[in-house]
């Protein structure tokens, strides 16, 4: 079951306003709101209003104009300022700056705009939640949370919970959080750190890569237009084997319905070794003259699997000149052809294998040819129920 706890009211600042009868029948009139307004704020302002989220402003040194709805009586005005990030190198790094600056007004009343700039503003650092380690398993009954319901979903500055039983096996442990926002993660008291699910650029992922060369920002980059980083590592040590606490503070929004946990493991594994290459290094000896003797032995092509699975199937193998890299091997003009079923009988079943690159294996198919072995090979769980990785 997914709990849920509203934002524990954390106060940046914060300021009592009195509301007339006369100015709530003026908006009224009008068909117009008071607006709350900053010159300028970096990098993310949030305006709460008797403890509920008016609006936010996102941006570096912009200005905020904020509607609010006040009623009558005594306002409770709170402003939240986050800092994402500072200068911390070059000249006058001492001069960055973030949250507000300028006049702070509320603009939009019969008798003129209230100047709250220099008005008495009450300043707090950090989150209630945080003061009161309500991530902390221990914590769980200081603090009233209640069921999650269907408006609660996209909902921002809230802290959700659940708990869940931790996967069988000793493979690595991942939590996706892509359906959520920004925010942090907490299992069982440990913070598994902030996630951030922000979506990378449509464009500027270039069809091929050269990394030599001088270094740029745009170099090779990749997966445009998808998430920069959804899965999140969960340490094993940090798990039970039931009864789990996992802890949830969302700044901006999002679907905590849709959160999952997965083991992974590495499904494809590839490796190509030239007949040229050095032996392997059982192979090698060294002298008492200091000097180190090299037996006669040909190089080996060595794969394997993740503890606990084994080779399951050979997908690509070849002796000669073949091209591409893992998972875009193909055969080229030179190729022993009985090279996939003797690398296959040599590693199918097994969780690791080694394989000779030599003609005396596999035969010489092109003479005075330089050759090399290439192998792609799939691991495969001995349950069949683990979600893999692409590749290693």
């Amino acid at each position: 079951m997914v709990t849920v706890q509203r934002f524990l009211s954390t106060i940046t600042e914060s300021q009592g306003i009195n509301i007339s009868d006369d100015d709530v029948a003026f908006w009224s009139s009008k068909g117009v709101s008071p607006v709350f307004t900053i010159d300028q704020i970096r990098d993310v302002a949030r305006v709460f209003v008797n403890g509920k989220l008016a609006g936010s402003q996102v941006g570096h040194w912009v200005s905020l104009k904020q509607p609010v709805q006040l009623t009558q009586g005594l306002n409770e005005l709170t402003l939240l300022s986050e800092i994402v990030g500072l200068q911390n190198y070059g000249a006058f790094l001492e001069k960055d700056g973030a949250g507000f600056r300028g006049q702070v007004k509320l603009t939009g009343f019969p008798n003129g705009d209230i100047d709250l700039t220099h008005s008495v503003w009450t300043y707090q650092v950090g989150l209630k939640g945080e003061f009161s380690m309500m991530y902390a398993p221990e914590k769980q009954g200081c603090a009233k949370w209640s069921g999650m319901q269907i408006d609660n979903i996209q909902s921002p500055f809230t802290w959700y919970k659940t708990m869940f039983d931790s996967p069988k096996g000793t493979e690595p442990v991942a939590i996706d959080l892509g359906s959520m926002g920004k925010g942090q993660a907490w299992v069982n008291g440990h913070l598994i750190g902030r996630y951030w699910s922000l979506v990378a650029p449509e464009s500027g992922c270039p069809s091929s890569c050269n990394y030599p060369g001088a270094y740029k920002e745009s170099k090779c980059q990749s997966n445009c237009g998808m998430p920069t980083q959804s899965w999140y590592h969960i340490p094993r040590e940090w798990l039970h084997g039931s009864d789990n606490l996992l802890v949830l503070f969302e700044e901006t929004g999002g679907d905590p319905s849709k959160i999952s946990l997965e083991v992974h493991y590495t499904k494809t594994i590839c490796s190509r070794i030239s007949e040229n290459y050095y032996p392997p290094l059982s192979a090698w000896s060294r002298l008492t003259s200091g000097y180190a003797s090299l037996d006669t032995v040909a190089p080996e092509l060595r794969l394997q699997c993740d503890d606990g699975h084994v080779i399951s199937q050979i997908k690509f193998a070849s002796y000669g000149t073949s091209s591409g890299g893992c998972q875009n091997f193909s055969i080229g003009k030179c190729h022993a052809s009985c090279t996939l079923d003797l690398v296959s009988e040599a590693c199918v079943g097994n969780n690791k294998c080694a394989i000779s690159v030599s003609n005396d294996v596999f035969g010489d198919p092109c003479g005075g040819v330089l050759k090399d072995l290439a192998v792609e090979a799939e691991c495969s769980s001995p349950s069949h129920t683990k979600e893999p990785r692409d590749e290693m």
